[in-house]
């Protein structure tokens, strides 16, 4: 597995605060990583797929999306939390219209990598000796109540489907996968593109819950 990580800018809205929910989100396309009060803007060469074990909040954003604008003070706050409450390591990946129209090549990428077609979307990754195990996403503007549970819960619904007793629970509890996939992650980028996405014609339909890509 190879994440090339550029360069990490600090990015603290003026007027924020810390420990407080009356923080921003980020105004420019790009990945962001939560650390002590501030997003740090991450630069990677090809998609951001963690390299250091943890459990990563991953919420996939579009600037035009009219169900992120109402998630935002959710996910805000939550992040708030985060250590507390919320147990992992708040990331927005955030573009202007999905892979379609995104100023940063990276957040374009890591909408590509994991399949990212509509939004809201909290995915939750845990990587573990480096590489990346697990992944669980939920659609929608979610509850706060069940944003933190469902982030919460994920090393358990993980133990108990890698000992083969959660599969059948994966419709209810959110789409799990098991990820065994390693190497370079741009070239595992440009496969899906051309497999996926190359001569289709991408239609988008929102509306207040959000967004959503059609591939035709």
């Amino acid at each position: 597995m190879t994440v090339a990580i550029i360069g990490i800018t600090l990015y603290r809205p003026s007027g924020s605060k810390v420990g407080g929910v009356a923080m921003d989100m980020p105004k420019e396309d790009g990945v962001y990583i939560y650390n002590r009060g501030e997003w740090r803007r991450v630069s990677a060469d090809g998609p951001f797929v963690p390299k250091e074990d943890g459990v990563y909040v991953y919420y996939f954003r579009n600037r035009k999306c009219p169900g992120c604008k109402s998630f935002d003070s959710t996910w805000l706050k939550a992040v708030d939390k985060a250590g507390r409450e919320l147990h992992g390591i708040p990331v927005i990946v955030q573009c202007t219209n999905f892979f379609i129209e995104c100023g940063d090549e990276s957040a374009k990428d890591t909408f590509i990598l994991f399949l990212v077609t509509v939004t809201p979307q909290i995915m939750v990754l845990v990587v573990e000796n480096s590489e990346l195990r697990f992944v669980e996403r939920e659609y929608g503007p979610l509850d706060y109540d069940v944003l933190i549970q469902f982030v919460n819960e994920t090393r358990k619904r993980m133990e108990s489907y890698l000992a083969g007793k959660g599969m059948e629970q994966e419709e209810s509890e959110g789409e799990g996968i098991y990820i065994e996939l390693s190497g370079d992650w741009k070239r595992v980028v440009e496969k899906l593109k051309r497999m996926l996405f190359e001569g289709k014609n991408l239609r988008e339909i929102c509306d207040e819950s959000g967004c959503r890509i059609y591939v035709e």
